[in-house]
């Protein structure tokens, strides 16, 4: 099963680093970044995004608050300061140097990042969004249920339980109905 893809986001203002982030060959498939600034829409986007990774340049003004910002904002993303020999504030994961990243990442450091982010994002974090029709509607995909046969049980038309299926697999960031459900089970949503 194709893992989902990973999502980045970048935190700045600097053109130069947006095109290096995206450019940026990783040894496993490439993130989908997500650009956003470093003021209060900024904060919001990486609320609405809930990225994996989250980039925050360092050479943005009062960093350390923005830093602290972004983790309240984004609780499950690994976070991690663009900067050059900089200790992480308090509420980073690390920091990642732009000569680094600038000269081209070595072997596959965002398919660790994913890793990381795996393990540090519990399956709860990614389901709080998920509404009670969507919920139910994976409930019964779980029960092996189809469309056709869930619809009546819910009282919703078969095109509604797909539309309900594909919004929750997004949301979930599964790559599959199966994969959408694992998480739920794991997330303690229904019973298996």
């Amino acid at each position: 099963m194709p893992a989902a893809a990973l999502v980045a986001m970048y935190v700045g203002e600097d053109p130069a680093r947006v095109r290096a982030l995206r450019s940026a060959q990783p040894g496993g498939p490439a993130p989908r970044w997500e650009i956003a600034g470093p003021g209060v829409a900024g904060l919001r986007a990486v609320r609405q995004s809930d990225p994996d990774i989250v980039i925050v340049d360092g050479d943005v003004d009062d960093h350390p608050l923005l830093c602290r910002d972004v983790r309240a904002a984004a609780p499950s993303a690994v976070v991690l300061l663009l900067a050059e020999d900089t200790p992480p504030p308090p509420g980073v994961d690390g920091v990642i140097s732009w000569t680094l990243l600038r000269s081209g990442l070595p072997g596959n450091v965002f398919g660790a990042l994913a890793e990381v982010a795996a393990v540090t994002r519990a399956p709860g974090d990614r389901v709080t969004g998920l509404t009670a029709q969507e919920i139910a509607v994976l409930e019964c995909a779980a029960h092996g249920m189809t469309a056709d046969e869930t619809a009546p049980e819910l009282g919703l038309t078969p095109g509604a339980v797909r539309s309900a299926l594909r919004t929750a697999k997004t949301k979930l960031r599964a790559s599959s109905r199966a994969h959408a459900v694992a998480v739920a089970i794991r997330a303690g949503l229904f019973p298996a």
